[in-house]
C-alpha cells in the first residue's frame, strides 16, 4: 500500500446526503471514507442540498458540492442540475453509492470522464413496483461499472441484482472508529443503569420500516429486563403506540447525542438488532455495540448482518419477525454474564482488527487504484 499511497488521483464520492449533518449509516460511511482517503488522494463529494439552492461547503475537511433540489420522491432527490454538476466535477474515479436513482440516471445522462465505481450498499426492497420498471435502467448503469463493491460476500450470493453481475463484484466491508466508543463517562453510565433498573436491553438507530421494531416491542413483554428503544424516525410514533397498546414497559429516550449513545451502549447488557428486510445490508450499529464490548442479538437476513454479528461468537442470530425467538435469545444472554463478557470481549477485539474505518478506506482505495490503472477495466 505504501507505493499506492504515493499516487495522487482525484476521487469523487456521490450520494444523496453527507455526514455531517445527515447522520445515517451510509452518510457516516461516506464521510469517513472521504476523511481517510484524503491522505492518499484528492477527494470531493457531490450530494443534494435538501433546498433549492446549490452551495459548496466544507464538511469535516472534505469539499462537498450540494446541488439544489426540488424535493424528494420515494426518498430520491429531484435535482435537474445534478447531471451537470456530475459532468463538471472532473475526477479520475467516480464512486456512486447506491441505491441512488438520482445519481444513477445522472451518470447515464452526463457520462463523466472518470472511471465508474459503484459502492453497493443495498438492493431496492420497499419500492418493488417501481423497481420492476426501473430495473433495466439500473442494470444498464451497473454494467458500465469497472467494479461493484458490496459490503459482504453474503449479499452477493443473495442479491437478485448482484447475482447477475457477480464477475464485477469485489467485497469491502464497512467500518467505524472504535476509539470513539472506548471511553464513556462512568457517572453517566451508572445514572442510566439506575434509571433503567440495572441490566437493560438496547436498540439504537433510525426508526425505519425495515428495522423490525414492532417485533422488538412485542418481544419486550417476555424479555426479563428493561427494553430501551433509542433513536427517532418515521416509525417511532407507531412503536410507542404499540407499546402502550400491549402494556409493554419500554423506554423511548429519543435521538441520542454521541456521548449519550456511548454511555447507553456501555451501560446495556445486550444490544438488539431486529431488522426484517434485506435493506439492512450490513449493520453499522452492530459494530458500534461490539466496540463497546456488548454482544448483539440480530436476525438472519441472508445479508452482511450475519457477517457483522457472528452467531455464537459475538452474539446470537435468530429468525426475523419472530418475537418469541428474539426474547428467548436475549434472555439466554441476560442469564449468563460470563457468556456475555466472553462474546463482548471477542467482538470488541474483532472490530478493532477488522472493521476500523481506516482499514475500510484502504480497502476501497486499493480497488480505486486498480480501476484507475486499468486492472479492473470493463466495457
Amino acid at each position: 500500500m505504501s507505493e499506492l499511497s504515493r499516487v495522487i488521483m482525484k476521487i469523487l464520492h456521490v450520494y444523496k446526503d453527507f455526514y455531517p449533518p445527515i447522520a445515517g449509516g451510509m452518510e457516516r460511511h461516506i464521510g469517513l471514507m472521504c476523511r481517510f482517503q484524503r491522505q492518499w488522494a484528492e477527494v470531493e463529494a457531490l450530494v443534494c442540498s435538501r433546498t433549492p439552492r446549490t452551495r459548496v461547503v466544507e464538511r469535516d475537511g472534505t469539499r462537498v458540492t450540494e446541488a439544489g433540489e426540488w424535493g424528494r420522491f420515494q426518498s430520491a432527490p429531484i435535482s435537474p442540475t445534478f447531471p451537470w454538476h456530475l459532468r463538471r466535477m472532473r475526477a479520475d474515479v467516480v464512486v456512486i453509492h447506491v441505491p441512488n436513482p438520482t445519481a444513477e440516471l445522472s451518470w447515464l445522462l452526463a457520462r463523466p470522464r472518470g472511471r465508474l465505481v459503484v459502492r453497493y450498499h443495498s438492493d431496492v426492497v420497499r419500492q418493488a413496483r417501481a423497481m420492476r420498471v426501473y430495473r433495466p435502467v439500473l442494470m444498464h448503469f451497473l454494467r458500465h461499472a469497472a467494479v461493484i463493491i458490496p459490503t459482504s460476500q453474503a449479499y452477493i450470493e443473495s442479491s437478485p441484482i448482484l447475482g447477475e453481475l457477480r464477475e464485477r463484484c469485489r467485497v469491502a466491508p464497512l467500518g467505524i472508529l472504535p476509539e470513539e466508543f472506548a471511553a464513556p463517562d462512568p457517572g453517566r453510565v451508572e445514572t442510566l443503569r439506575a434509571r433503567y433498573g440495572g441490566d437493560y436491553v438496547l436498540f439504537s438507530g433510525r426508526h425505519r420500516y425495515y428495522k423490525g421494531l414492532p417485533y422488538l416491542v412485542r418481544a419486550a413483554r417476555a424479555i426479563r429486563a428493561k427494553v430501551v428503544i433509542a433513536g427517532d424516525g418515521a416509525e417511532r410514533a407507531a412503536s410507542m403506540a404499540l407499546a402502550r397498546e400491549l402494556g409493554a414497559d419500554i423506554a423511548f429516550p429519543g435521538e441520542l447525542s454521541h456521548e449519550d449513545l456511548v454511555a447507553h451502549l456501555h451501560g446495556c447488557a445486550v444490544f438488539v438488532f431486529p431488522s426484517v428486510e434485506r435493506s439492512e445490508a450490513f449493520g453499522i450499529s452492530i459494530l458500534e455495540a461490539h466496540a463497546c464490548g456488548k454482544p448483539v442479538v440480530a436476525t438472519r437476513l441472508g445479508t452482511g448482518v450475519e457477517y457483522a454479528n457472528l452467531d455464537g461468537l459475538t452474539g446470537l442470530n435468530v429468525s426475523p419477525r419472530d418475537p418469541e425467538a428474539l426474547a428467548e435469545a436475549v434472555n439466554a444472554l441476560l442469564e449468563d454474564s460470563a457468556r456475555r463478557e466472553r462474546m463482548g470481549a471477542y467482538a470488541a477485539e474483532r472490530v478493532r482488527r477488522e472493521f476500523h474505518a481506516e482499514t475500510a478506506a484502504r480497502a476501497e482505495f486499493a480497488l480505486f487504484q486498480e480501476v484507475w490503472h486499468g486492472h479492473l477495466a470493463r466495457d
